[in-house]
């Protein structure tokens, strides 16, 4: 590790390896006295560890004052194009099934470092991601998920281009993928490998965990959580086909054997929570450090209720 200092926070990088060798770059800032918990953020499509520094310091400086480490390391999806192995990765060609290697690395590395209560946070398509990663793995070390900025893909898709148009590039997507699924998809539609393209944006695959913008959705992901679960969205999230409170209406619904729900709408706040991070951090900070219990009647299939505030 590499000591440094950033925006007055006392910051180390450090290198995370994958079990199937892939090397993942980040940064871990931590508490001073006590260690209480890990928290552990994954970031979104194409991002980075180093991206959103503004929230990366007000968030740090909470949780560390409160105890708790923080951790934010690039996944083998992380930038347009990256090496992931000896394969491509990056937005453009990453494999969305192989994401669980990556979550499971930083878990492994926040228990090594000493922290035996793990909280982990996925933004955009990290929490895709994270949710992927629990209802596949239901790691016993994960003491809390939080999902922040859960927009499904296709529905921010269909919203952009029309539901009879996605289906069109779909089909498309399909026709290349049959040939040669790392051949990229037409430059109109994205720069993305055509199997990426149908991992975000064909209805029914591993990565379609969030699937609110179908009455017939099973979210079966979801309902596989039993730990704690929080959600965040932006008010104003530019990406959302329906009010925020809505959507985590949705998910309060299906979080049928999560131990607990909470549902923040974080006012004003974009997708990526510029300008908001004192918001956000607060409500994430008071979650971690004691996630509420959900009551007797909302345990029942069905009986979830959001709680959507400023947080």
């Amino acid at each position: 590790m590499a000591a440094m200092r950033s925006a007055g926070v006392p910051v180390s990088l450090v290198n995370v390896r994958t079990r199937d060798g892939v090397a993942l770059n980040g940064v871990l800032v931590e508490p001073r006295g006590r260690r209480r918990a890990a928290f552990i953020w994954v970031h979104g499509l194409g991002s980075t560890f180093a991206g959103g520094q503004p929230l990366i310091g007000v968030l740090s400086r909470r949780l560390t004052a409160a105890g708790i480490a923080y951790l934010k390391c690039d996944t083998r999806g992380h930038s347009i194009v990256a090496r992931a192995g000896r394969r491509l990765g990056g937005a453009a060609f990453e494999r969305f099934g192989e994401s669980v290697r990556d979550v499971r690395a930083m878990v492994d590395f926040a228990r090594r470092a000493g922290y035996r209560r793990v909280i982990l946070a996925g933004h955009s398509t990290g929490a895709n991601k994270v949710l992927h990663y629990m209802a596949r793995i239901r790691d016993r070390r994960v003491a809390g998920l939080v999902l922040l900025g859960p927009v499904s893909d296709i529905a921010g898709e269909i919203k952009r281009v029309g539901a009879r148009e996605l289906r069109r590039r779909v089909a498309v997507a399909e026709r290349i993928a049959r040939r040669d699924p790392d051949a990229l998809v037409p430059r109109a539609f994205g720069f993305y490998s055509a199997r990426r393209y149908l991992s975000l944006y064909r209805t029914g695959e591993a990565e379609d965990v969030f699937p609110y913008y179908r009455p017939d959705g099973r979210w079966s992901a979801l309902r596989r959580v039993r730990v704690p679960l929080a959600v965040l969205v932006g008010s104003r999230d530019e990406y959302l086909d329906r009010p925020a409170a809505a959507l985590i209406e949705a998910f309060a619904r299906n979080a049928t054997a999560a131990r607990s729900f909470t549902g923040r709408v974080i006012p004003r706040a974009r997708h990526g929570f510029a300008g908001r991070e004192e918001a956000l951090a607060r409500a994430l900070v008071r979650w971690v450090a004691r996630p509420p219990a959900r009551p007797r009647a909302a345990r029942r299939r069905g009986g979830g209720r959001a709680a959507a505030s400023a947080g």
